[in-house]
């Protein structure tokens, strides 16, 4: 059977995921060989992704199972095990932790697919489990870094690239690791999961993006002479060790760090080129596993040692080159993330061109070759369903990818502080209505003017109120990278005279005053460094909120909201923007822009914490 239309493949691909499902749990294909039958943690977490993706609640309670038996096969230690074997009964007959070296993922990933899960499905007594494993997992975690240092070190074959060579600190762990301490620290409230998080973030950002400081660092001084000048556009570590390094692009971890939102704006640019360059080498088939193709020499014996059942890794074949649908689902979602949205497309289109190629005999295949595009491996699996199902859903789906990284119900106790807040300004639209208004919403740089201004918004608009959010960072007078370089050159430049103030006062004058039914206002393009412009609509505008730095100092504001918190507070949440790189002259910046923006702070009307909760 030939698809033609991506509505279809979309159906076949929650087909694949309904018959791999049973009363126990959901395995990796159905009715393949070898050991694909069994409940595994990593796809099934990649699968429950798809299947909240494509809401398909029929197959929560299966997800939810297959969880369950893997909590129950854990080990004294907290380790989930990579599968699990059931007989017709759907009782445990054999539990694995991996091969030739346990897997260090599948861990993570019950971890990542769990609070996904009990945050859609709603099962208390599942999450107070959730809750006690994670903590003996991030405890194991921390005894697999051996030094402290915020990087785990892992043995080789102990992730799902098990036939591939990487080792020591292998990038794809970290960021795992990462995901599952962000997610489980807001979801439980867990202020040191938090702060863990950001630490393990920090170290990938130094190590494998060569941002932040560079010392001290977990490569020897060997090592931090020869990386000194690496461009990640043209070199990549996919994992190091004292003795080496492994200089390879790892497609999955790409995929997670710009959908985790990691990268700063320059490596993220730098990361979509090599994507591209990839994806040119693969004839535009797709993004591969690893490359570039390993061919010969050290690390090619290396691969012909370590193999399952047989060779796979033959040069363009399987993790050596292989390009798997599940990969290039989490890399469109990345990009998507990142607002790539032309290269998510390229890469999207061409999985459903391959998927729809080969379908007839090779219907969702596991991998297609590196040169010729043929598939391999198992068919019908359900990583390569749910890769298609998640890139889809992120080109689809604009509030999807956002929920795969933190679900907006994790907002909820924020959104409950800003309620507060919000009927002040609903009181005082009423007692000027029918006229708009005008708040602003300042604070340091990262402490939550543009998640207080969303839920403003939100909460307004459930109660009929219309209105409008501006952001000072698109008001400078020069692109990001141009305003960088002047505030290099010379110190003094940074402070309010950067903006535009005057023409935000002009906008929110037009629309206080109705002069006009829109507005054409400026928008900085991070990746090209140059400003843009688009038309607003205005008209009907009931309540205009312009949030940033420097915006308790514009006139004709009938409210100034203040969050009081220093920059040296919002560090990790400046990490999590990830707008540019951290540091010392960043800090420095941050330094001079606290004390003005602290001086304004007395001009406020209401004065929040870093929760939104009312100080005065």
């Amino acid at each position: 059977m030939e698809l033609n239309k991506s509505t279809g493949l979309l159906k076949e691909a929650e087909e694949v995921l309904k018959k791999a499902s049973s009363p126990y749990g959901i395995s990796a294909s159905g009715g393949a060989g070898e050991n694909y039958g069994h409940v595994w943690a990593r796809d099934s977490a990649v699968s429950g992704l798809a299947i909240i993706a494509s809401s398909l609640e029929n197959l929560y309670p299966t997800i939810e199972k297959s969880y369950l038996l893997l909590l129950k096969a854990a080990a004294s230690n907290g380790q989930i095990p990579s599968n699990v074997k059931l007989n017709e009964q759907g009782e445990i007959i054999s539990i694995s932790f991996g091969g030739v070296a346990g897997r260090t993922d599948a861990s993570f990933w019950w971890i990542i697919g769990s609070i996904h899960l009990v945050n859609k499905f709603g099962n208390s007594e599942f999450e107070q489990l959730i809750q006690k494993q994670c903590e003996a997992i991030f405890k194991l975690a921390e005894a697999w870094e051996f030094n402290g240092k915020n990087l785990m070190y892992l043995p080789m074959s102990s992730n799902w690239a098990d036939e591939y060579v990487t080792h020591g600190y292998v990038l794809y762990d970290q960021l795992l690791r990462y995901w599952a301490l962000y997610l489980a620290g807001r979801y439980f409230r867990n202020e040191a999961w938090r702060n863990k998080a950001e630490l393990v973030k920090k170290a990938i950002k130094k190590h494998y993006l060569m941002e932040a400081e560079t010392a001290p660092s977990l490569f020897t001084e060997v090592q931090m002479k020869e990386l000194g000048s690496i461009d990640i556009s043209e070199r990549f570590l996919a994992s190091f060790s004292p003795g080496d390094r492994l200089e390879q692009f790892d497609g999955w971890s790409i995929g997670l760090l710009l959908m985790l939102g990691i990268p700063s704006a320059q490596s993220t640019e730098k990361l979509e080129k090599a994507l591209r360059n990839a994806f040119s080498q693969t004839g535009n088939r797709g993004i591969p596993a690893f490359w570039p193709v390993i061919e010969e020499g050290h690390w090619f014996e290396a691969l012909k040692k370590n193999n399952s059942y047989r060779f796979k890794n033959a040069p363009g074949h399987f993790h050596n080159g292989g390009i798997w649908p599940v990969v290039n689902g989490f890399v469109v979602a990345g990009l998507s993330r990142a607002g790539l949205h032309s290269t998510a497309e390229l890469l999207s289109q061409a999985l459903a061109a391959q998927s729809r190629i080969h379908h007839s005999e090779n219907p969702f295949a596991e991998y297609y070759n590196f040169y010729n595009g043929r598939p391999g491996g198992v068919n019908n699996l359900c990583f390569s369903a749910s890769g298609y199902l998640i890139a889809q859903n992120s080109i689809n789906k604009s509030s999807f990818i956002n929920e795969m990284i933190l679900p907006d119900t994790m907002l909820e106790g924020l959104r409950h502080s800003v309620l507060p807040i919000a009927g002040e300004v609903i009181a005082l639209f009423k007692t000027k209505s029918p006229c708009p208004i005008a708040v602003s919403i300042a604070g340091e740089s990262g402490c939550g003017k543009t998640t207080l201004s969303k839920l403003l918004q939100e909460i307004l608009a459930s109660n009929g109120i219309k209105s409008l959010v501006l952001h000072q960072d698109e008001y400078f007078k020069l692109p990001p990278k141009q305003n960088h370089l002047a505030r290099e050159n010379n110190f003094d430049h940074i402070g309010p005279q950067e903006v535009r103030l005057d023409l935000i006062e002009q906008h929110i004058l037009t629309i206080k005053t109705r002069t006009a039914t829109s507005i054409t206002i400026p928008v900085m393009n991070w990746e090209t460094d140059t400003e843009e412009e688009i038309d607003i609509n205005v008209a009907g505008i009931q309540v205009v909120i312009v949030e940033g730095t420097y915006t308790t100092l514009l006139g004709n504001l009938d409210h100034k909201i203040f969050i009081d918190t220093s920059y040296l507070d919002t560090r990790s949440n400046r990490i999590n923007r990830n707008r540019e790189e951290v540091t010392d002259f960043i800090e420095r910046v941050l330094a001079k822009e606290s004390a003005i923006i602290q001086s304004q702070k007395t001009s406020a009307s209401v004065i929040l914490d870093s929760n939104f909760k009312t100080l005065s």
